[in-house]
């Protein structure tokens, strides 16, 4: 058999398959969206053989900024553990960039075998769901695959990381809440000002940023989906949901009026009215962020989508959101020098 979806009448069990070459090869590279706990610890001892006899690595390519439960995280970590202690070549990835394929590669002395589907290393994947995963024949194909897990599975921490050098959250901490890590006050609150006091000045010229979500799905409003940055232990964490910035074209930065450096935006959402402290920076001023925390900006923006209910939290931000939320653009409207309404 060449394809595998848990049906008996094509293919069969995908499980049954994986478990088999198990026991019969010597090295083992997987790369799948997501992992299930029952799963790991029924096959946990056969990886370890894998490892001994050559190598095993998996990445997991969903998990780092979606988090885990805390008996995953325990699994995981000490499958990882347990695959360092056999040698250096295998152990646990993490992508930190969402990747949710799946392949299952398989290797010997004389022979190899992959496997790409939509199997995640789940026991639902390998067992109840229906699913498809076919067995690749053609070298060409198995060759550009075996270089694609190159890719995913280097040490080089563009695409993924060591389990250790991640700090994976847990589902249900403060954290996946939402609420705030620091002491810091510089928040989108902190900015709120009385109505009486927002401006009613009239608009003196239109600058008109598009927001470009699709051609920059892992930046400016969707940073969170960036690789992270590390934190005081060294370890790689995901950037908070709400860190944004609005990436400007030279087009853009061409309008009348268009910020250049420090400015004040005056913002309402619903009955609630904003000063915020704003700067245009980087190279030719094109990042336009709110100053000292670009957490600030992501809460008025992402807070309006997510009121509305076009926008989940953790969830990216694309075009098909922002069309149902019926605006694709930031305005910044001049009324005074240094002084702008901020409309979406």
């Amino acid at each position: 058999m060449t394809t595998f979806t848990n049906h008996k009448d094509f293919g069969g069990d995908f499980g049954k398959e994986m478990i088999a070459n198990l026991k019969k090869y010597d090295s083992l590279e997987i790369a799948s969206g997501y992992f299930g706990v029952s799963l790991i610890n029924q096959i946990h001892d056969d990886l370890l053989k894998i490892a001994k006899r050559g190598y095993c690595k998996i990445l997991i390519g969903m998990i780092y900024h979606e988090g885990v439960g805390r008996e995953q995280k325990k699994v995981l970590l000490q499958l990882n553990d347990d695959l360092k202690r056999i040698n250096s070549e295998s152990g646990v990835y993490i992508a930190l960039r969402q990747y949710h394929g799946k392949i299952y590669k398989f290797k010997n002395l004389t022979d190899e075998k992959i496997y790409v589907g939509s199997s995640n290393l789940s026991a639902s994947g390998f067992y109840s769901n229906c699913e498809f995963n076919s067995l690749i024949l053609d070298d060409e194909t198995k060759n550009n695959v075996s270089a694609f897990l190159n890719y995913l599975l280097i040490e080089d921490f563009e695409m993924s990381a060591p389990l250790e050098k991640v700090e994976l959250f847990e589902k249900g901490t403060k954290k996946k809440k939402g609420k705030k890590t620091s002491a810091s006050k510089n928040d989108l609150k902190s900015c709120a000002i009385k109505p009486n006091l927002f401006p009613k000045d009239p608009i003196l010229s239109t600058v008109s940023i598009e927001l470009r979500v699709d051609e920059q799905p892992n930046s400016s409003l969707n940073l969170y989906f960036d690789k992270g940055r590390k934190n005081l232990n060294g370890k790689y964490m995901p950037r908070p949901w709400n860190e944004v910035e609005i990436t400007s074209i030279k087009a853009d930065r061409e309008q009348l009026d268009y910020p250049k450096g420090e400015f004040e935006a005056y913002a309402q959402d619903g009955t609630n009215f904003y000063k915020i402290p704003m700067i245009t920076a980087s190279d030719n001023f094109k990042a336009i962020t709110s100053k000292g925390n670009r957490e600030v900006l992501g809460e008025l923006i992402k807070g309006k989508l997510e009121q509305l209910g076009y926008l989940e939290r953790y969830e990216r931000i694309t075009s098909e959101n922002l069309t149902e939320y019926g605006k694709k653009t930031i305005e910044l409207n001049k009324f005074a020098d240094g002084k702008y309404y901020l409309v979406f």
